[in-house]
């Protein structure tokens, strides 16, 4: 076929595909139009309805009651602790020879079982820190039963170790002194818990038979004089041990050692007069609420005193 013919021929059937009039189908669409959204009405908010407090339960009269009957039983209480004479907590202190402590806490126990009921029918706030302040005083109160008993045991014992040491009773006085020392020992518990329990606001609030300032006192008296009582306890204890010394040195001078007897009048020296520098500077500036030991560490002061100058005279006639 001629070339020329068939690129005629082939030129209506490209026209066909890529050119010619569009079809109908091929006509551009008229566009549509897009309705208008119909407005609604967005609803007003629901007011939150306004919470209303709870109202506070009534006082309960069982545990008003209950309250009033524990309040009683710590006067009570109150009244054994000073054996009734003035009713005032500082009145009792170290040397007090008549503190009946076993009925303190008869009377004590008494009080916790009447605040175990109290605290089952307490309906209010009030009620329940009325409860809360008065056990604490009443520990409060456990507390210093317990310390005033050792401290009583404790004056006792380092009276009786000065007489002792003051007739050379050597024997005697070491058991006294032992005893002072575990009255040291066993107070050292109840002071650090009163300790603890006065950290904050005054309890005494919640009962008549104790001001919030006798309270606060009574803290103090117990505190200095548990203080001074385990400072005489070492001094005490050194000041025997120098006279035991002493002792041995009159011996070694009988058993004509007198070196060895100058030597140990010498030790014995030094002891005592360490002790006596010490009672010197405590009773310089003896605090007041321990009055009840001031008479007994004078009393120590002047035996280190009289036996140091003893110890020097015997190191001096025979070194």
């Amino acid at each position: 076929m001629d070339r020329r013919a068939f690129l005629v021929a082939l030129t209506p059937l490209v026209a066909g595909c890529f050119g010619g009039e569009p079809s109908d189908s091929d006509a551009t669409a008229t566009p549509t139009e897009t309705p208008e959204p119909t407005a609604t009405e967005t609803p007003e908010p629901t007011a939150t309805p306004t919470a209303t407090a709870t109202p506070e339960p009534e006082a309960s009269e069982a545990a008003a009651e209950l309250i009033s009957t524990a309040q009683g039983q710590f006067s009570e209480a109150v009244y054994v602790y000073t054996d009734g004479v003035t009713g005032d907590l500082l009145s009792v202190t170290a040397e007090t020879e008549s503190f009946r402590a076993r009925e303190v806490l008869l009377q004590l126990d008494g009080i916790q079982r009447t605040l175990v009921e109290a605290e089952a029918e307490a309906t209010t706030e009030e009620q329940q820190q009325t409860i809360d302040a008065i056990d604490t005083m009443q520990q409060f109160l456990t507390h210093a039963t317990d310390a005033q008993s050792w401290l009583i045991e404790g004056h006792d014992a380092i009276t009786e170790a000065y007489t002792h040491m003051d007739d050379s009773d050597l024997d005697d006085a070491e058991d006294d002194v032992e005893r002072v020392g575990t009255a040291a020992d066993q107070i050292a518990e109840p002071i650090d818990a009163i300790g603890t329990e006065t950290e904050g606001s005054s309890p005494a609030a919640a009962v008549e038979a104790i001001g919030e300032d006798e309270y606060s006192e009574k803290v103090a008296q117990l505190g200095d004089e548990a203080e001074i009582l385990t400072t005489l306890a070492d001094d005490a204890e050194d000041i025997r041990n120098g006279l035991t010394l002493l002792s041995r040195a009159r011996d070694e001078i009988d058993d004509n050692r007198t070196d060895r007897a100058a030597d140990t009048a010498d030790r014995s020296y030094d002891v005592l007069n360490d002790a006596e520098d010490r009672l010197d500077e405590l009773l310089d500036e003896f605090p007041e609420r321990a009055d009840a030991f001031e008479s007994v560490a004078e009393d120590l002061r002047y035996l280190a005193s009289r036996n140091a100058d003893d110890a020097d005279s015997i190191y001096e006639q025979y070194s």
